[in-house]
Formats: C-alpha cells, structure tokens, sequence
C-alpha cells in the first residue's frame, strides 16, 4: 500500500480506550499515530463508572487541537457543528437518555449526551449480625458533575482517582465510538483536504503472527513491525480469524514508540517476551498472601436503575456455618430503562455442579445438552436470588423481565507483569500489563486516565530534550505506577466490606451504622472455587454474545425496603429455618420457647412497624437507615456443621427439621417404650411406615453419612436402597426416604435448586 503512514511517531496494538486515548494525545502534540485493531468497531457490552478527571482530559484534547490545527483541520459533527468530545460526552445544556454514540455525533440527537450522570449513591449491608439477619442502608450525596472541562482539575496520581467517587456511567462502547469516530473523522478530513495525514487506523489487522514476520529487529534493537488484513468468522461457536485471501502484508516500519493494550492475556506482549503473574493478597486472617480472585455473574437486566451506583454486600454461609461476604452491584443509565447491569459474586464454596446438586444422575457426561442446561439452570437461579434481593424486586415478577445478556459467570484472576518495557521502542500498557478488581471500572480509568496520559507526558519529555531511551524508561515507570496503584486501591473489595471508591470518611460512617469494625475481614477459599471452573470452562468471547430472555421492561425500580431480606413476611419460613439450622444457646428456656412460638403464631411477630423509609430518602444525602430483628435473647456459639431436612409432602416442604448433633437417629416416637428418636418423624408418617430406629445420620469432620439401622420398610438414598448397618455418603440435595416419608437433605449456605431436570 502507497499511502501507508511508515515509521508513525506512535503505533497503537489494540484500540480500546487506553491506546486511542494515547492517539489522540500524540495527534494534539502534533505527530503522527497509527492504530491497528482485529475487531472492527467496538462492541464491549458493559457499563463504565468514570471519573471526572476524563472529561477535563477530552476538554484539555479539545483545547489543544484547536490551538494546534484550528476550525479548519478539526472534525465537524453531522449537523456542522465543530466536533468537540467533552461536548459530547456530556454537557449540562443537553440530556442523558436511550443513546446511541453515532447518533450524537452526527447530529440526530443534538440535544442528548453521552452518559449519564449518578444521582443515587445506595450502599446496602445486609451482613449477618449477632446470629441474627441485620439492614443497613447508607444514602450517600452524588457527586456534583463540573459544569465545564477544566485541564486544572486532572488528577496525575491514579491512587487519588480510584479511591474518589464516580461522577459517570456510561456504556463502555459508546466511549469507544467516541474516540473511534474523532479519528476516523480526523484521518477522513486530511484525505479529502490533501494534508499531511496525522492517523490511520487498520481496524480489521494484526500483527503476523509468524516469527520473524510481524515484529523484525532493526539494527539498533527497536522493532519493526508488519500487519495483515483479517476476516473473522464464527466457526462452531468460537470466533476464528484468518488472513484475508490474496491480501499483501503491510510493513509500518519502524515506529518511535509503540504500545501494546489488548485487553487480557496479549499474544503480541507475550511474543515479546512479556509475562503476567498472579497477584496475591493478604486478607489478614491468618492464612498469608493467596490470589486475588472473585468470581461473578453478570447479566443486563431491562430495569429502570437509571442514574444510580448501588452497592450491596450480604452474609452467605456454607455447609460449616463459616461466613462469607457477597457483593451485589447494580449500575443503570440515566433515563435509560434498558440498562440494567447487575452483577452478583458467587461465594467460594458455591459449585453449579448438576451432579452434585442432584440434578443428573452420577456418571452424567459434563459435554451433554442435559449437563449444559442444568448447570444454566442452576446459574440462572443463583443469579436471579441475588439479583433480587438488591434490585428489591420479587422474583416472580424479575423472571418476566428482558434480559438480553446473560448470566455469564465470568472469572477475575488478578495478574499483572513486572515491567511494561518490552522493545527498545515498546511497552505494555491498559490491561494488557496488568488488571485488579474491575468492579469500580478501575481498568478503563487506570487506562484511560492513567496510562495514555504518561504517553502526553513521554511526547512532551522528547519536546524537551529528552533521549528517547530516558523517556520511554519513565513511561514504563509510569505505567507500572498507576497500575500498581489500581492493584493497592482494588485489593480491599476482596476482603473488606465497604466499597474502595467511597472515600475513607465515607467508610467510616458506614462502619458506625452497621456496628461494624472496618478493619474485619471477609473468609476467602480456593478450592471449591478452581473446582467450579473446571465444570466448564469460561469464555471470555461470551461478552460479545447477546443472551435474549423475551420479557417486559420494567421502567419503574421499586424504593429500598427498609426490612432485610428475611425478615419479609413471605421468607419467614424461611428465616426459621436457617436460625433452627444455627447451634443456639438461649439463655433461658423460657426465652426459647417464646422465640418458637413468637414464630410460630405468624409472619407479625418478626417485622418491626415499616419505618418512612421513602420520606426518610427523600430528605437528603446521608441518611441512614437501620433495622433489626427483635426476637429474644439467641447467642450463638462457635460453628459447627449446620444441616437439616426438607419433610415433603405432595411434592412441597411443609417442614424443615434441623439437624444440630453429630449423630442423630431418625425414627418414630414410642412413649410406651419410652424410646424418643432425635428426629422423630411420626406428624409426617401417616401409614406407619417408619421404624422407631429407622436410621442415623452421622458426621466426621464435614462429611454426612446415612446409615440405615435394619428398619422394617428400608430407607433409601435416591433410588439406591441402603444395606443395613451400611453408610452411604449424605451430600446436599439429596433424596431420602424413610418408609413412604420422603426428605431432602440440605446443608446451610447451599442455593435454592431448581427441581431435577428432566428430557421430557
């Protein structure tokens, strides 16, 4: 190709924010930039919090291309208007609403921005509180978005962006398209006018991939570089690329710096010779550094969250009765009932096993449809209890809502190298150099804010005299800096409760309403978690896949009820199981049978008169709301195994029976022989069919076992019947019948299951 830009100042490998961000910066300065991307235009489906620091960065971009260029050499939108990002990206003299960037930009919607802005800061803790399930919601004041773009207002340290408030949300590709159209509009406006080109962008390249063929050493170390035209496709559901029949490769030359930002896991860093590792955190309870990993579901539910950031975190326990903290959050657009991101985390100890849930036969081959769809079922299901208990929406009335992405379970593995310094004339940047918790977009702004910035500042040293070595080796430094600051500021979402980007007077007031310290610290496994994903493994191309679940959309988001989830009176059957399932020490007796029967004579007894909750939000920032359970005098003790059984009847649970001893027999009441079984299920066993020893469960350590004690009409595990004096292992979701009384077993901590599947 004659009209290739060769030996460009910069050379963007990927463009995502990071990389055009840096493009745009190196056109301001004056020089020449190249970007070289695989897949076209972009397309990432999540939603950005974003700081206020970007949109004084575009302000500074609009200013400097103007001052550089002039009206004349700058893009126009469709409707003549000068093309100005900030402008675009928000203004207080348009609207936020159903965008789509292409529209704004070339005039349709001309009185419409891009983003929206955050007008409902919620933290919800609905963390267990002395045995007991406890609300605290904490109001918080939404930042005040600046009314125009102001260059002094940049922040320079990433430590002091990410720990600020979010001012912005945004959908992550209409960002993108921003910046993409600016460049292609720039390179578009130099071809129709003659000029000396300033960008060109390969959107459908890459580098080749033979040794010795993309990335050529030049005599004095620094690295030339070659690309190819692609075509992808689908090829039996993955995503394929191959070089475009009869197509030439395109030599770019030698260029003075470029950068690599991919994303995750960059083939091209990795064939320089760059290596991420796992980061480790130290939750502070005694086992030492281990790796900084959170698995999530993410979904896009049509739900009106509209221009609110809310947070939620929650006590989920596993089948020891050890606690662990879960986090919700749900990020909207304003005035967008379309967009609906929430995002729930699946605690370590929970496995979407079908097998082990019950729902298919053991031996069931993980690679068949029936595998396939109990585990979607079961992740459904997870995902939409969850999704529930934050949006405050019942669940009969969520499952009818669109959702038109998701759930995906997704993995986050914190990985990061140990110097973005790849080339003589080369670095590693965005995520491609390294990634921390991604729940506070800390990624797009580390990238956006942080890492493209210090290619102003390397453009800038090189205008001042600097020798091209001294200013990448501070680029680098740079790079590494922010990234690291990302990595210190996201390392507390895995162990503490409140959110890192609160700020820490923000905190404090959340750890005086809950009552809790801010220095506790949440449980954290690995096993279960590393086990979970060898069931089926992730696919990072699923966040380009659409997920359509036909439903309403609902434009109205119920207000926060001021009651925990459990203390509602349609889960109050099931807030008695769970405490029953708790070893509790009572203080009295009589306090213990006050408690049954409080819970016992109705759903009254555990609900506090509703406070004003929706006057109380209503009178401004800071409010904070409190509600607790006033039910007795129970203090629990030290945990031990929790169990129980699910009595059934015509196919429903009319009883949940706890199991709180190490060995306890299940049988029939004999008052005449004085014989009274720990479990006795005589209420449930209407034609005599149980023995007054019918059986034991027993557990060693953390695992069940069933024994049957040579009862007269057998017990039987599924459809296995059980040899007397025999153990058989006893697993959560487990059928059990006793003569023609039928239970599920059930450990505390366990998800709701979805009944077996079945083919018919």
């Amino acid at each position: 190709m004659s009209d290739v830009i060769r030996n460009p100042d910069f050379l963007a490998l990927g463009l995502g924010g990071t990389n055009m961000m840096a493009m745009l910066w190196t056109v301001a300065l004056g020089r020449t930039a190249v970007g070289v991307e695989m897949r076209g235009d972009p397309f990432l489906g999540v939603h950005w919090n974003i700081r206020a620091d970007f949109y004084h960065q575009l302000g500074l971009i609009d200013q400097m291309m103007l001052e550089r260029y002039g009206e004349a050499r700058l893009p126009r939108r469709g409707d003549g208007r000068l093309f100005r990002l900030a402008e675009c990206f928000y203004s207080p003299h348009t609207s936020a609403g159903d965008i789509v960037a292409d529209e704004i930009i070339d005039g349709f919607d001309a009185d419409q921005h891009i983003v929206g802005t955050i007008h409902n800061v919620e933290f919800i803790d609905d963390r267990w509180r002395d045995g007991l399930p406890n609300r605290v919601i904490t109001v918080l004041e939404p930042p005040k978005p600046p009314e125009q773009p102001d260059p002094r207002k940049i922040r320079t340290s990433m430590m002091e962006v990410l720990d600020g408030p979010s001012t912005f949300q945004a959908e992550a590709a209409s960002i993108q398209k921003l910046l993409r159209r600016y460049l292609e509009m720039i390179e578009q406006k130099d071809r129709e006018t003659n000029s000396k080109p300033r960008v060109q962008l390969f959107t459908h390249h890459r580098v080749v991939p033979k040794e010795g063929e993309g990335f050529i050493d030049g005599p004095d170390g620094r690295k030339r570089i070659r690309i190819e035209s692609l075509k992808e496709f689908d090829f039996k559901g993955q995503f394929v690329r191959v070089r475009e029949p009869n197509s030439e490769i395109i030599d770019l030359g030698i260029p003075e710096l470029f950068m690599i930002a991919q994303g995750f896991k960059s083939t091209d860093a990795n064939r320089l010779g760059f290596e991420q590792h796992d980061v480790e955190v130290d939750h502070g309870d005694g086992y030492g550094p281990v790796v900084a990993q959170a698995d999530f579901l993410a979904g896009l539910v049509e739900v009106l969250v509209g221009g609110r950031l809310r947070r939620r975190i929650s006590s989920a326990f596993d089948q020891n009765g050890k606690e662990y903290w879960v986090r919700q959050i749900a990020v909207g657009h304003e005035n967008d009932p379309e967009v609906g991101w929430v995002l729930v985390q699946v605690p370590d100890f929970t496995t979407f096993d079908p097998i082990e849930a019950g729902l298919l036969p053991v031996g069931t081959d993980p690679g068949s449809p029936e595998f396939f769809a109990s585990y979607q079922q079961l992740i459904y299901d997870y995902y939409i209890k969850q999704a529930t208990e934050i949006l405050d929406i019942p669940r009969q009335e969520l499952m009818k809502v669109q959702m038109i992405y998701g759930p995906t379970l997704f993995s986050l593995v914190e990985r990061v190298g140990d110097d973005p310094l790849i080339a003589v004339n080369g670095v590693v940047a965005g995520d491609s150099f390294g990634n921390g918790h991604f729940l506070t977009s800390g990624g797009a702004m580390t990238g956006m804010i942080g890492h493209s910035a210090r290619v102003l500042e390397y453009w800038q040293a090189r205008d001042a005299g600097t020798l091209p070595t001294d200013a990448l080796r501070r680029l680098a430094d740079r790079i590494k800096e922010d990234t690291y600051a990302w990595l210190q500021v996201s390392a507390q979402e895995y162990s503490q409760a409140a959110p890192i980007n609160f700020g820490a007077e923000r905190i404090e007031q959340i750890s005086k309403a809950s009552g809790i310290d801010t220095s506790a610290r949440a449980s954290a496994i690995g096993a279960a978690r590393r086990r979970r994903h060898a069931l089926i493994p992730l696919d990072p191309s699923n966040w380009r896949r659409l997920f359509v679940r036909n439903g309403r959309v609902l434009s109205v988001l119920p207000e926060l009820e001021a009651e925990h989830p459990l203390q509602r009176p349609e889960h109050v059957a099931s807030l008695l199981a769970v405490m029953k399932s708790f070893p509790a020490m009572v203080n009295q007796a009589s306090a213990k049978l006050k408690l049954d029967e409080e819970l016992a004579e109705g759903e009254q007894t555990l609900l506090r008169p509703r406070s004003s909750i929706h006057q109380e939000l209503s009178e401004g920032e800071q409010t904070i709301i409190r509600s607790k359970l006033c039910i007795g005098p129970v203090a629990p003790e030290s945990a031990k195994i929790y169990a129980f059984l699910d009595i059934q009847q015509n196919g429903q649970v009319v009883q949940r029976i706890a199991i709180k001893e190490d060995r306890v027999v299940v049988g029939r009441a004999d008052p005449k022989r004085n014989i009274t079984p720990g479990i006795d299920l005589t209420p449930f066993d209407t034609s005599s069919s149980v023995s007054r020893r019918h059986a034991q469960i027993h557990i060693e350590q953390t695992c069940f076992s069933l024994e049957d004690l040579n009862s007269r009409n057998k017990t039987r595990l599924g459809e296995l019947v059980l040899n007397p004096r025999k153990p058989e292992v006893l697993q959560d979701g487990d059928v059990v019948s006793f003569g023609s009384v039928k239970v599920i077993f059930r450990l505390l901590g366990a998800s709701e299951l979805p009944e077996p599947w079945s083919p018919s």
